[in-house]
């Protein structure tokens, strides 16, 4: 993933009308807002990973004006540059050489850390804690249950997925406590656990060649759209913790 720049091509094409970012930043501003206020719109927050930059435009675009990110990719830190958004170089494996001395009150990852062995999540995990302010919020958003992996997986470069016991380890480890965790989209999670399934039998029949597949980051039209948006946004409003889900969302605090 970090050199297809076609797939950040399409990232930053639909991440902003696609329903499950949509949701996705829904879920962070949610919680930003529930912790700081809504009327707080100063506080200083950190997009590790930011990919081509979705989040922090919804962010600015909803009032936040002290935000910053760092991606790996040279190709994500051109499109984030197309949105005039303060992205720039950073790796996840060492956090504390970004901007190093500089602190935050929140501090947001999402579908990054699968990248990273056992021990350098847990390193990344030490480093966001040492960069929060006292009261500051760690959000991370992970694939979750192996059950869900399938083409996109592989299209994304995803070795394995992760449930909330491997991360309490980690947080543990890294002197964080998990204040909310929850799986979503849990409304969709038997069709989806459906086509998974279906590809992973394509995969091995070899229907599939691994070596050309996409992956799920594609618009599905205006009405599929709006239908998993609300479905996923009834969920959000109603389930405040899912047991299931084909992502694992969580919001961290240090102990």
């Amino acid at each position: 993933m970090i050199d297809n720049r076609l797939e950040y091509q399409r990232m930053y094409e639909v991440e902003r009308q696609l329903w499950w970012y949509q949701s996705l930043h829904g879920r962070v501003l949610s919680q930003v807002q529930k912790h700081f206020g809504q009327n707080n719109k100063s506080v200083q927050i950190l997009d590790a990973a930011c990919g081509t930059g979705g989040l922090l435009s919804f962010l600015q675009e909803n009032g936040y004006h002290n935000l910053t990110g760092f991606d790996y990719s040279q190709h994500a830190i051109d499109f984030a540059g197309e949105r005039k958004l303060n992205v720039t170089f950073g790796d996840l494996r060492n956090v504390h050489l970004f901007q190093p001395g500089e602190i935050f009150d929140v501090i947001c990852c999402n579908d990054a850390l699968y990248f990273l062995t056992d021990e350098e999540i847990v390193n990344a995990l030490q480093h966001f804690n040492s960069r929060l302010r006292a009261n500051g919020l760690l959000l991370i958003n992970i694939h979750a249950f192996e059950a869900f992996s399938g083409i996109h997986d592989l299209a994304v470069g995803s070795q394995r997925r992760f449930t909330i016991a491997d991360f309490d380890k980690y947080s543990k480890a890294a002197g964080l406590k998990i204040a909310h965790n929850t799986y979503w989209p849990f409304l969709l999670s038997l069709p989806i656990l459906a086509v998974r399934q279906w590809q992973k039998y394509q995969i091995k029949s070899k229907a599939i060649n691994v070596d050309e597949v996409d992956s799920d980051v594609k618009y599905p039209g205006n009405f599929i759209n709006s239908v998993l948006r609300t479905v996923t946004k009834t969920e959000s409003a109603l389930l405040q913790k899912a047991p299931f889900g084909s992502s694992l969302f969580m919001v961290m605090q240090s102990r």
